[in-house]
C-alpha cells in the first residue's frame, strides 16, 4: 500500500465517513446500518472502529473507508484517493509516487473537468444573450428559470469558433479542446466548435463535475436530433448516467429510479415533483448502468416511446437488467400523452403520473402482450418467434426459482400448463447450448467458510472479548492451541501463522460477523454456550484426526481428551 493511501487510512475514521451516507447505531464495539448497496430491513452492515473497515454480511461488500467512497460514489481509485485527501486535508503535493503524480493523467483528465466547467459557463452566459435561444427553452419547451438553473441549461451559439475562442483566452489549446470533445478538425486540419446552435445539457460525473455535454436542435429541420460528447478520459458513457449524481440524493426517499430516454424526459420528472429519473448519454443501457443502478434501488420502472425504436431499447434493457437481477416495471402513460414533457405540461400531471406508476406492469408480462399484437399467435412460425424471445428473456436470469416463477408466468399468459411450458423452456435453453461451468458445492463451501468462522475467534486473542470468565475460555483456547501445535494443516494453524492479506481481510470480516451474533448476548454464559456450538463440529472433526495420528504419543492424545471433556 503506498504512503498516500497509508496516510489517508491512518487520517480518517471510517465511521465519520460512512455515516454521512448512511444512519449507523452502536452495536457493542461496532455499528450496524441496512446496506447502502442493497435493499434489505434487517440490518447487516456493520462498521468497525477498531479493525476501520465495513462489512455487509447480506451483500458481501466491504473492507476500508478508500473501498468504500470508491463503491458507493462509482469513482475510480485515483478520483476517490484525492476526494479522501482533501477531506483529511493531506497534501498530496508531497508524494513524489508516479501513480498519484503522473503528468498525464493530471494534464488529462483533471484538465478536461476544468475545460468543461469553463465550456458549461459559457453556455450559460451565452443562453442569457440570446434572445431565439431563451424564448425557445421558455416558451416552447415551457421551463421555467429555476428549472433552467437547476439543470445549467445553456445555449452553444451559432459559430462554430466563439467557445474556441473564449477557451484559447483561458489558456487551453485547440488540441486540449479536441480531447475533451468540444471540438473537432475540418479535413484542413483546422479545429472547429463541436456544438453548434443547439441547447446545452451538462453531463455530471458522481462528483459533480461536467465531463460532457448533450446538445439539442433547436430548428427542428437540424439533424440530428441530439448531439453528445464523444467519449474521453473523464467520460464513459457506459458507465454514467445524466442526472444520476443529483438523484442519487432523493432515491432513499422514493425507493425507485425511472430510466427514460433523454433529458427532457428526466427535467420533465424534476417538474413533476419525481425527481428520481436517470437517461443514458447516447448509448444503450449497459450492465455497468445496471450495476450502478442496482446500488441504489432494485426498484427500476422504464418509461421509454412506445414506438418500435423504444420497444427494441425496452428488449436490450430487459435482457441487461434481468442479468443483474432487476426486474423492471413499465409505466404507460395515458392516450394522447407521449411522454414526460407532455405529462408535464398540463396542470394535473403529477396525478397523471403517480397514477401511471401505481399501475406498472411488470415489463415481461407487457412485452409479450404487445408481442400478441403484433404478431399472429395461431401462426406456429410467429409463436415460435414470441416464445423463443420470451424464453430468451428468461434465460437471463440468475436464479432459478425466478426463472421457474416467469415459465409459470408465461403458462398462464399463453392459457397453458406449467409442465408443457416448462418443457418448452427447457428445450430451448438445451437448443441454444447453454453452458454453466460446474458450481462448487454448497456445503463445500459452507465447510470452508465455516472452519474459517470458527478459526478467527481465536486470531489475535479476538475471543478474550467476548468470554473475560478465564475458567471458561482457558480450556477452549488451550485446545485449539495444541490443534494448531500437533496439526499444522489445520484452518486454525493457518489462520493463526498466516500473513497473507487477503486472509487477513477475510479473518476482520469474520470477526465482524461475529461481533454481530455475539453481542445479541449480555449474558457471558450464553456467549460461551454459542462459541461452544459455533466450535463444536469444527474441533470434533479436528480431534478425531489427532487422535488417529500415529506420530502423536499416548500422553499428547490423552492431554487433547482431557481438555476436550474439560470444554463439554
Amino acid at each position: 500500500m503506498s504512503q498516500i493511501t497509508d496516510e489517508i487510512l491512518n487520517n480518517i475514521d471510517i465511521v465519520d465517513i460512512v455515516s454521512k451516507y448512511v444512519p449507523l447505531k452502536r452495536a457493542g464495539a461496532n455499528f450496524t446500518a441496512c446496506c447502502p448497496f442493497h435493499n434489505e430491513k434487517t440490518p447487516s452492515f456493520m462498521v468497525s472502529p477498531s479493525k476501520q473497515i465495513f462489512k455487509c454480511f447480506g451483500c458481501g461488500k466491504g473492507w476500508n473507508v478508500i473501498t468504500f467512497v470508491q463503491e458507493i460514489e462509482r469513482i475510480d481509485f485515483r478520483d476517490t484517493v484525492k476526494e479522501l485527501a482533501k477531506t483529511a486535508n493531506i497534501d498530496m503535493t508531497k508524494y513524489q509516487s508516479e501513480k498519484f503524480n503522473d503528468q498525464a493523467y493530471a494534464d488529462g483528465k483533471e484538465k478536461i473537468k476544468r475545460i468543461h466547467k469553463l465550456a458549461q459557463q459559457f453556455f450559460v452566459d451565452e443562453l442569457k444573450n440570446s434572445v431565439l435561444a431563451t424564448t425557445y427553452v421558455k416558451e416552447e419547451r415551457k421551463l421555467d428559470q429555476e428549472t433552467i438553473d437547476n439543470f445549467g441549461i445553456g445555449y452553444a451559439p451559432d459559430s462554430h469558433y466563439s467557445l474556441l475562442q473564449y477557451l484559447r483566452s483561458k489558456g487551453f489549446s485547440d488540441t486540449d479542446m479536441i480531447e475533451a470533445s468540444l471540438a473537432k478538425k475540418w479535413q484542413t486540419g483546422e479545429a472547429y466548435g463541436f456544438f453548434k446552435h443547439r441547447i446545452t445539457f451538462p453531463i455530471y460525473d458522481l462528483m459533480n463535475n461536467v465531463v460532457g455535454f448533450s446538445a439539442r436542435v433547436i430548428n427542428p429541420q437540424d439533424k440530428p436530433k441530439y448531439l453528445n460528447s464523444s467519449e474521453h478520459k473523464a467520460f464513459e458513457k457506459s458507465k454514467l448516467l445524466y442526472w444520476l449524481n443529483i438523484v442519487k440524493q432523493h432515491i432513499k426517499e422514493y425507493n425507485s429510479i425511472i430510466i427514460v430516454e433523454g433529458q427532457m424526459d428526466v427535467i420533465a420528472l424534476h417538474r413533476l415533483g419525481m425527481p428520481i429519473g436517470v437517461a443514458t448519454c447516447g448509448t444503450a443501457l449497459t450492465n455497468e448502468h445496471l450495476k450502478l443502478i442496482k446500488r441504489y434501488t432494485e426498484n427500476v420502472f422504464l418509461l421509454f416511446d412506445n414506438d418500435d425504436a423504444g420497444q427494441e431499447a425496452t428488449l436490450r434493457a430487459l435482457n441487461v437488467a434481468y442479468q443483474n437481477s432487476i426486474f423492471p416495471k413499465k409505466i404507460t402513460l395515458p392516450s394522447p400523452y407521449k411522454d414526460c414533457d407532455d405529462v408535464a405540461n398540463v396542470g394535473n400531471g403529477k396525478e397523471i403520473l403517480q397514477q401511471s406508476m401505481q399501475e406498472a406492469q411488470d415489463w415481461f408480462v407487457a412485452t409479450f402482450q404487445r408481442l400478441k399484437e403484433t404478431k399472429d399467435f395461431s401462426s406456429p412460425i410467429d409463436k415460435n418467434k414470441i416464445l423463443n424471445l420470451m424464453f430468451g428473456l428468461i434465460q437471463n436470469i440468475n436464479n432459478v426459482s425466478l426463472q421457474q416463477h416467469y415459465v409459470q408466468t408465461m403458462a398462464d399468459l399463453m392459457h397453458s400448463q406449467f409442465e408443457v411450458t416448462y418443457q418448452q423452456y427447457r428445450k430451448f435453453s438445451t437448443d441454444e447450448g447453454r453452458y454453466s461451468a460446474p458450481r462448487k458445492k454448497v456445503e463445500d463451501k459452507y465447510q470452508i467458510d465455516r472452519s474459517m468462522l470458527a478459526a478467527a475467534l481465536f486470531y489475535d486473542n479476538f475471543i478474550d472479548q467476548f468470554i473475560e470468565n478465564r475458567e471458561l475460555r482457558t480450556p477452549i483456547k488451550d485446545l485449539v492451541q495444541l490443534i494448531v501445535q500437533y496439526m499444522p494443516e489445520s484452518t486454525f494453524a493457518q489462520v493463526q501463522n498466516t500473513t497473507d492479506e487477503d486472509i487477513k481481510l477475510a479473518i476482520a470480516e469474520m470477526q465482524l460477523r461475529r461481533d454481530k451474533e455475539l453481542n445479541e448476548w449480555s449474558d457471558e454464559k450464553k456467549r460461551y454456550q454459542t462459541v461452544k456450538s459455533a466450535l463444536s463440529q469444527i474441533l470434533q472433526n479436528n480431534l478425531q484426526l489427532l487422535l488417529k495420528n500415529k506420530s502423536l504419543s499416548s500422553e499428547q492424545k490423552s492431554q487433547l481428551l482431557s481438555l476436550k471433556k474439560a470444554v463439554d
